[in-house]
């Protein structure tokens, strides 16, 4: 019977340290814009209206714009340790990178080496943003796969959050240096936790068997997926026996296709597309926008500098609720319906936002001020709820095994990719354009919704090898199931032959 075990649970837990340590890392700069003495330390302007401000706003546009672009790069080298030296490995090396970024951010004495501190940090959560989806969803069983990959999008939230009410809480100490540097050095805390969790979990089952090692893939997936009322583990046994054909399969494609049957296969081509767009469709409708910029937003509505870090603070709180709420609803909603709820309600949400920020700053109110906060606070509802959780688990378990990795993180990028361009943009567009900048992201939102409701099939509920079978069955019509056919014609074996009537069996039974 399909399960998984308090093993299981407790891998997750572990891992998701680097999830954490991702999030946080994300958030930690934008509560540092609340602290007065980040700006005194690093010889910058915190007041908008004294000369040489505009020098500030391009020093936090690169603190933003080099975390996310080394970040894009951060993707792809998870992509390539994942699947050179396994899942686990990856993780030590993006943990190792997270102690030197945290460390140098601390302790960053100049507006250079706080920019090169910032470039290491987003490397490092680059690789952990694309590292940790892809072994959730490894290591999870089908039906509940959008609940423990949703982890990762959970302890983002937790990152988030804890960076909030700790940027607070060092508020309270506003000469000194302490207020800012502390911060920082808890990103090393979560990289460490990330690296001593390493060697508690277990090497991702999929990658033992594309590397020739089963028996230890077994011993791990009856440990992940044991349940008590059969001992004979006849799930796990099923399940192994699924992927030593896919792989045993796909040795064939690769030795035929080479390296690059990512880009050269339409059937992969068509996942690869689609995976990237759900993850830059996640960010063109505007979250790390308002998380990154989230006090200096509230600031704008004429808050106050604790006010605005509370509200911040509250903000990645009720995230990280409605991320727990979303990730109970993952699998019953399936991926296609939670999505595209998601964007139906982020496009009037955001219409709502942006019209009374638009206002507030025509005609400057406290009734205006109250009523865009609420918004803010009802997208992040919608965002957390539908979307965040969602994305991750969608964009990485439409591939099969022996490119999951690299698509993955080439999927994953495209959230870098996306969020280094707005959050660059932004300091110049508000300056230039004000709220009008916010018109972009609510037409954004209708393009993806459109095109999520064109293309995107459901997934929930499959075997990670069936994934050939549930887009060749998509009801549109927009996928092709390229791998299963290859199998069959090149390796003509009859494990190979058997493959769909397995698939079947197992789907059937799980």
């Amino acid at each position: 019977m399909e399960t998984y075990s308090w093993y299981n649970i407790r891998v997750v837990c572990f891992a998701a340290f680097g999830s954490l340590f991702t999030g946080y890392s994300l958030a930690v700069f934008a509560f540092t814009l609340g602290q007065p003495t980040f700006y005194s330390s690093l010889n910058l302007v915190a007041s908008a209206t004294l000369p040489g401000y505009g020098h500030t706003n391009d020093i936090l546009g690169a603190a933003n714009g080099v975390f996310f672009g080394t970040g894009f790069f951060g993707c792809f080298l998870a992509g390539w340790a994942g699947n050179r030296l396994g899942r686990v490995n990856g993780f030590r090396i993006a943990a190792v990178t997270g102690v030197l970024g945290g460390a140098l951010q601390c302790g960053s004495q100049s507006q250079a080496m706080f920019l090169v501190a910032r470039a290491v940090a987003g490397l490092a959560a680059g690789h952990t943003m694309a590292a940790m989806p892809t072994y959730f969803a490894e290591v999870s069983p089908p039906h509940s796969r959008g609940l423990i990959t949703g982890a990762h999008a959970i302890f983002i939230n937790l990152g988030y959050c804890l960076a909030g009410w700790i940027g607070f809480g060092c508020y309270y100490t506003p000469k000194s240096v302490f207020a800012w540097r502390f911060p920082f050095a808890v990103v090393v805390i979560w990289a460490l936790c990330l690296l001593a969790g390493s060697f508690y979990v277990p090497e991702s089952p999929r990658f033992l068997v594309q590397h020739d090692n089963p028996e230890k893939a077994l011993s791990i997936l009856i440990r992940l997926h044991h349940d008590p009322k059969d001992p004979t583990d006849a799930f796990a046994h099923r399940e192994l026996q699924l992927i030593q054909q896919r792989c045993e399969a796909e040795k064939i494609i690769i030795a035929t296709d080479g390296p690059w049957r990512l880009f050269s296969k339409k059937a992969n081509r068509q996942r690869l597309l689609l995976a990237w767009l759900i993850m830059v469709g996640g960010q063109n409708i505007g979250p790390l926008v308002i998380n990154n910029y989230n006090v200096l937003l509230y600031n704008s509505l004429g808050l106050g500098a604790t006010d605005s870090l509370l509200l911040s603070a509250g903000y990645n709180t009720l995230g990280l609720v409605v991320a727990c709420i979303g990730g109970l609803i993952s699998d019953r909603l399936g991926r296609r319906k939670a999505l595209l709820t998601g964007y139906i309600l982020i496009t009037g949400v955001f219409a709502v936002l942006t019209g009374m920020i638009g206002k507030y700053n025509t005609s400057p109110s406290k009734g205006w001020a109250a009523a865009a906060t609420t918004m803010i606070y009802v997208y992040v509802v919608c965002y957390n709820s539908f979307i965040d959780l969602n994305q991750f688990t969608a964009a990485t378990e439409v591939f099969p095994t022996h490119i999951r990795s690299q698509a993955s993180a080439v999927s994953i990028s495209g959230l870098f990719l996306s969020v280094t361009l707005w959050l660059n943009l932004l300091p110049t567009a508000t300056a230039s354009i004000g709220w009008k900048y916010y018109l972009v992201f609510n037409c954004l939102t209708v393009v993806h919704t459109i095109y999520l409701f064109l293309y995107l099939p459901e997934t929930a509920g499959w075997h990670l090898e069936e994934m050939d079978r549930a887009l060749a069955d998509d009801q549109h019509g927009h996928f092709e199931a390229q791998d299963v056919v290859e199998m069959k014609l090149q390796a003509g074996s009859a494990h190979v032959e058997a493959l769909p009537q397995v698939t079947q069996d197992i789907h059937t039974k799980a």
